[in-house]
Parts: structure tokens; sequence; C-alpha cells
């Protein structure tokens, strides 16, 4: 993201070499489809997923979700397992954050005005931690609070994979190891 907001076109102050430092030690990333093809050449050997309707050329270690975004996600969420991390994927981000599939958000500002764009909206997020990286670059942690529901906080099962509750806790009451994603 840019100091002043804009979450779109990366490209003019994210180099591709500098998308290897936002690549988690382990577990899986997953891209959207412009994501992907814009990054592909500096991806690390680690598992990747790319989300979208249109075929990408395949990589070592990439993999292309077939099927309804929403409930390939939501079913890959529940299995047991590392974090998932998604970068960039502005669409995708969007789209996870109404199907309520992400726990928390990292955010990366640099020190870079863009002027125009689009902006994320980050009145459901909750400030966790920031600190300052390298360029005067920082990186601002997120926990997302999504509205209340009218479903009794007992019956809510866990997400699995990227945090949630389990049935057993309420909803506001314990945090979880997060989906995290980077835009």
């Amino acid at each position: 993201m840019s100091e002043d907001g804009i979450v779109e076109r990366p490209e003019q102050w994210l180099p591709r070499h500098a998308l290897r430092q936002l690549m988690p030690a382990e577990g899986t990333v997953i891209f959207g489809r412009k994501t992907f093809e814009r990054y592909a050449g500096s991806l690390g050997t680690g598992r990747n997923l790319v989300v979208g309707t249109h075929p990408v050329v395949a990589r070592p270690g990439t993999e292309m979700l077939q099927g309804e975004a929403r409930r390939v996600l939501t079913a890959l969420k529940c299995v047991p397992g590392e974090d998932l991390h998604v970068i960039g994927s502005l669409t995708l981000i969007r789209s996870l954050l109404k199907w309520r599939l992400v726990d928390e958000v990292s955010l990366l500002i640099h020190p870079v005005a863009a002027g125009r764009g689009t902006l994320l909206d980050r009145r459901q997020l909750r400030l966790i931690s920031m600190c300052a990286r390298d360029g005067g670059v920082l990186e601002a942690n997120y926990r997302v609070r999504y509205a209340a529901t009218a479903v009794p906080s007992t019956t809510l099962m866990s997400s699995g994979r990227w945090g949630g509750t389990r049935s057993r806790d309420r909803v506001a009451s314990t945090a979880r190891p997060a989906a995290r994603t980077h835009a």
C-alpha cells in the first residue's frame, strides 16, 4: 500500500525482486491470477495456489484452484495445517473479507504517494501491531473485526487453518493464528 492508502498497481513501488521478502518461510501462498502473472518469475519454491477463471502458465509448486472460488477456499481453510497467506491480489482479498475468510491482514505501507487509484477499506480492521522495516516501509498488522451476526456464538465452528473460533469458545474471546494477507 502507498502512504496515501492506494493498494492498486503495486508494480509502481514494489519491484518484482522485492516480492520474495513478502513470501512466508513456510505455508501456502494464494494469489489472484493477475498478481501471479505479474510476479510469477519472482516466486519461491513453496506451494503457490492461484485463484482465477483463466488458466495460468504452470510453474513448479504452483496449482490452479478449480471450481467456485468461495467453496474451494472455504474448504481449504477447513483443512488442518500451516497458515495460508494471500499476497497482493486486491480483488481476491476483498472477496475473502466479504466471505469472512480472513482473520488477520498485514499491510506494508510504502513511503510513496500513488496519487490516485483504489483504496482498501480498513474500517473493519483493528490495528494490533506496527513496526518499521528497511527503506521507510511500515508493516501494520490488523485483526479483522466482522460485524456481529444473529447466529449464537456457541454454534460457530472453527474455520480451521486461517484461525477463527472453536465451538467451545465465544467469538470475541480468543484469537487464533490466522490467514495473513499482504497488500
